[in-house]
């Protein structure tokens, strides 16, 4: 993965950088550190003060917390274009997640003293910033209510229509991400053996298919209709 100028760089156009006008991306790139790293790589870690955000530039990371006993749960994804660490910067809070790589991926690394500069001086900057943490409170509270009011089976249907919605298909038509089961239960909130019981009894009902280690959604328009029926 090569290094990419800001002005000529795809992704910051899915970013809130967007919105910086050229002489505030010149800071940006004089400031800015590209970073690689291989899979299970991690780039900001639970509990500690953030001294930047990342920008992901290629690949995903998953933003992970960890209990006390070790225990990794999953709390979201993030993808190209998505700053990662913003809000525990702006709180001046330690991070509350970490992020980890989960193949191959790329990011920069900007300091925290230049973004809360263009937080200071560029509104539209400021307002994107704000938008990105109304979203995220927005899906948190959508994921506390499923967790809430709805059935695994209706969550299992969720969580694949979620995950090919973010991560796409490969090739063979399968979802583009390589989940452990206990990172799939952990995703839908249920136990391992339960969701494997409940993705055999989807296999068997036509609803998904396996491609390898990856699941294959067969009947999208069933799995929505699952997913959206409440108890």
């Amino acid at each position: 993965m090569e290094t990419i100028q800001c002005a000529s760089c795809p992704t910051r156009h899915l970013s809130a950088f967007k919105h910086l006008p050229s002489e505030e991306v010149e800071v940006l790139c004089k400031h800015k550190r590209f970073n690689t790293m291989g899979k299970g790589e991690e780039i900001l870690k639970e509990g500690t003060h953030p001294k930047g955000v990342y920008c992901v530039q290629e690949g995903h990371f998953k933003l992970v917390t960890h209990a006390a006993n070790g225990k990794e749960t999953i709390v979201r994804f993030a993808s190209p274009g998505e700053l990662i660490g913003y809000r525990a910067l702006l709180a001046g809070e330690p991070l509350s997640v970490s992020a980890v790589s989960l193949k191959e991926a790329s990011a920069c690394f900007v300091p925290g003293d230049v973004l809360l500069g263009f937080l200071h001086h560029n509104g539209p900057f400021s307002m994107e910033i704000l938008r990105e943490t109304c979203h995220e409170i927005s899906e948190t509270n959508r994921i506390l209510s499923s967790m809430a009011q709805k059935t695994v089976r209706e969550r299992f249907a969720e969580i694949l229509l979620m995950l090919r919605a973010k991560f796409g298909e490969d090739e063979h038509g399968a979802i583009a991400i390589d989940l452990k089961r206990s990172e799939l239960a952990d995703l839908v909130g249920t136990a391992t053996e339960s969701l494997i019981r409940l993705s055999s009894q989807f296999e068997k009902d036509g609803l998904i298919g396996r491609e390898g280690k990856r699941l294959k959604v067969l009947d999208g328009t069933k799995l929505t209709r699952i997913a959206e029926i409440y108890d």
